[in-house]
């Protein structure tokens, strides 16, 4: 799921500046992906970003430069349109147009050692949670009756 993320940031996120900003960190870091700059790419994830990133590439048998470097289509040669960067205290957010779906989707930044890096690992966990959500609920017809069927049988 990591290497899809990073497939997709790479894709859907180019000038270099210092990462003084978000969005002059997502800047660096779409420069970087198109220069395969596995040093500044990884200066510029959040260190939980790149733990779960280590940890992918050991679960894979590969190496975290392969992860960063591989990215599965062309990267853009411009920024895409961004909006509504928000930044609270040591957190904060862009969001980014993603040009397959034409949605906005937030990318989430975090402020460590006074750098502003990406929080993938975060984004990964907002996509999971809406996808929790956009689920149905379980009907009763489902595995309830089962359940309630077997109560009535015992007694």
């Amino acid at each position: 799921m990591i290497i899809a993320l990073c497939a997709f940031v790479l894709a859907a996120c180019g000038a270099t500046e210092s990462a003084d900003s978000p969005t002059a960190t997502l800047k660096t870091f779409i420069e970087a992906s198109k220069n395969k700059d596995v040093g500044t790419i990884k200066k510029l994830l959040s260190k939980s970003t790149m733990d779960s990133i280590e940890k992918a590439a050991k679960a894979q048998n590969t190496t975290v430069d392969k992860i960063l470097i591989n990215n599965d289509g062309t990267p853009l040669k411009e920024l895409p349109e961004t909006r509504h960067e928000k930044i609270e205290g040591d957190e904060a957010s862009i969001e980014v147009k993603n040009k397959i779906t034409g949605d906005f989707e937030v990318i989430p930044f975090v402020k460590e050692e006074g750098v502003w890096k990406i929080a993938l690992d975060k984004f990964v966990q907002d996509m999971v949670e809406k996808q929790k959500q956009a689920m149905p609920a379980p009907t009763s017809s489902d595995g309830n009756n089962q359940a309630e069927e077997s109560a009535a049988n015992k007694k």
